[in-house]
């Protein structure tokens, strides 16, 4: 009887279990059903943009949301990454609405064949939609190449017009002609479906509105008319770090900055060996700085004149003086940064300030900081033991077993044989491994009679 006992309470709670978990799951389901998504796009469309995109359309069909909004503010960006983001939309079994917003928001370029491709569009007051040719982003200015990508684009649009019944006529202009148009217009010649400057205008304009999904159609409900309220939840969608991170590096101006910043800090780190900052820094800025540049529209015969422009000014550091070889290094830096996006639209280009703060900057380090290490690594020899044995050198850091030692008017690695070291005291140095240097603490009753201050 104990055993039947237990066996049939057993079984009681594992029914009881079960409908539980299905009692929330149709719950979850049904919170979802009443849940729109607004999916948050700012700047270039790249590809981390795409793929935070795209993942978060398969997330909100997975989850059965209402409706998927994009709310768009975008100078264009990557042919490539901006077909993904369609091709995710067109295949959405959620209904898909793009809002260019907020007030003075634009979708341009790529934005605006993101737009077309929506199932609604919707702008804020003053915003703008528009200019879509396609640009040469390899320099190549063959007039057959040209027409080719234009031609191509335009079939795109207008298709996509045609698939969702807007305005094909000002979808081909906009691609032919670089045509824009404002909120006001594009609503009164149906190349949007509407008006909605907030998002509660957007959701009282929803309300109703019958769309067609490639599983059959559906039926927008996002407002309360009786308590004048939204009838759902809405979750905002943004970018993770990691995302946010990428996307802001695949800018033009980031990637070129960290390219410099990235060399720089490497010639630096050749120029002082001590601690290694300046060439983990030089190191991790390269490489987001190649990072951005792999997913830009990149002409690398700029790169190369980058290249060329920091080798004129560490050979000019050498032979001294504001010579011919920094007038070099200035003119081909001009030139490889404004090379470096050539033939990109004007979103892919970098700003002619931050040209102006590069060159200001690259000056400034070669002309100071650099003459300062180069003036200070061709001092009378320190590494060798006729120079820096028998030195004294201060611990900048705790010396258990490794720290830093300042001594020459330069950081260089050390080890000790003692139990320990503070950091502010007196050291001698006794022996080096290569850059790092053997020392032992100094006592305060015993002071080497052969010890040199730095």
């Amino acid at each position: 009887m104990g055993a039947r006992f237990v066996r049939t309470v057993f079984l009681l709670l594992l029914v009881t279990g079960l409908v539980f978990s299905v009692a929330g799951a149709a719950g979850a389901q049904s919170d979802a059903a009443t849940t729109i998504d607004v999916v948050e796009v700012t700047g270039i469309i790249d590809p981390p943009t795409a793929e935070y995109l795209t993942g978060r359309l398969v997330a909100g069909e997975r989850d059965g949301v209402h409706a998927i909004v994009i709310q768009i503010d975008t100078p264009g960006g990557l042919d490539v990454s901006m077909r993904e983001i369609i091709a995710q939309m067109l295949d959405s079994s959620v209904p898909v609405v793009v809002w260019i917003a907020p007030r003075g928001a634009r979708a341009a370029s790529a934005g605006t064949f993101i737009t077309y491709a929506a199932d609604r569009a919707y702008m804020a007051e003053a915003t703008e939609l528009g200019a879509a040719t396609p640009v040469n982003l390899g320099g190549d200015t063959s007039d057959t190449l040209a027409r080719k990508a234009t031609n191509d684009a335009a079939a795109y649009i207008t298709e996509l017009a045609r698939e969702n019944e807007r305005n094909v006529e000002w979808a081909e202009d906009a691609v032919r002609e670089a045509a824009s148009i404002g909120a006001t217009e594009a609503v009164e010649i149906d190349v949007v479906n509407g008006m909605a400057s907030s998002l509660g205008d957007l959701l009282r304009i929803l309300d109703g509105e019958q769309i067609e999904l490639p599983e059959g159609s559906t039926t927008l409900e996002t407002w309360d008319s009786g308590v004048g309220a939204p009838s759902v939840t809405v979750r905002f969608q943004q970018m993770n770090l990691v995302q946010r991170l990428l996307h802001a590096v695949a800018t033009p101006d980031v990637a070129f900055l960290l390219l410099l910043i990235g060399m720089y800090g490497l010639i630096f780190e050749l120029y002082n060996p001590g601690i290694g900052l300046a060439g983990i820094l030089g190191g991790v800025s390269l490489l987001l700085g190649f990072y951005g540049l792999s997913v830009l529209p990149t002409n690398w015969v700029g790169v190369l004149l980058v290249v060329l422009a920091v080798i004129f000014f560490v050979v000019d550091v050498h032979v001294e003086g504001l010579g011919i070889w920094t007038v070099g290094g200035v003119v081909a830096l001009i030139t490889g940064a404004l090379l470096l996006f050539a033939g990109a639209a004007p979103a892919l280009r970098i700003e002619p300030w931050v040209i102006a703060a590069a060159l200001i900057g690259s000056l400034l380090f070669f002309i100071s900081v650099m003459t300062a290490a180069l003036r200070v690594r061709l001092r009378r020899p320190i590494t060798g033991q006729e120079g820096i044995i028998g030195q004294i050198a201060e611990a900048r850091t705790d010396i258990a077993p490794e720290g830093t030692v300042f001594t020459h008017g330069t950081l260089w690695r050390a080890r000790t044989m003692e139990t320990g070291i503070a950091a502010g005291s007196k050291v001698e140095v006794k022996a080096t491994e290569g850059l790092v240097l053997l020392v032992e603490p100094i006592h305060e009753k015993s002071t080497p009679s052969d010890a040199r201050r730095t």
